[in-house]
């Protein structure tokens, strides 16, 4: 922490894993965070004010609100405060997802991992959709995504 007050946030959508207080990564790995109606940010910029944090995390911020995001960490931003934002760029149909293009395309540094495609071993890029839901949030992990490259990716009818 480098003596940072720093907190993380996720939206109240992400139910994965089990503890609703945590985000954990795909190999388990977990660690405390605050959960945010994923329908109000602007809630995200109160929490950071009654925390006193210079750095906050919004991990899974494709599933907030866009407009409502953009606004919040615009205004994080302008007081100070470093927003570390995590989330996906696309949805299950190469669609850019909630605000995470916004927010890469504005950001000072953005850093992108990959996968391997689960399907020929290159390059994974995209998430492809493996249940049969048509909706466009469907919460899961790999009981309901893999990892794929553009040349493997399928949409499912």
């Amino acid at each position: 922490k480098m003596g940072y007050a720093v907190i993380t946030v996720k939206p109240s959508l992400d139910t994965r894993y089990g503890n609703i207080d945590e985000i954990h990564s795909h190999d388990n790995t977990s660690c405390p965070a605050i959960v945010i109606d994923h329908l109000h940010p602007e809630e995200i910029i109160h929490t950071a004010h009654d925390h006193k944090v210079n750095k906050i995390i919004i991990d899974e911020a494709q599933f907030f609100e866009k407009t409502s995001l953009l606004t919040t960490i615009s205004t994080l931003l302008s007081e100070g405060i470093d927003v570390y934002a995590a989330g996906i760029l696309y949805d299950f149909q190469k669609q850019p997802f909630g605000a995470m293009i916004d927010i890469k395309n504005q950001a000072h540094e953005h850093i992108e991992l990959y996968a391997i495609c689960q399907k020929c071993g290159r390059l994974a890029t995209l998430s492809e959709r493996t249940s049969q839901n048509k909706d466009l949030i469907d919460i899961g992990a790999s009981d309901k995504y893999i990892a794929v490259c553009e040349s493997c990716h399928e949409i499912h009818n």
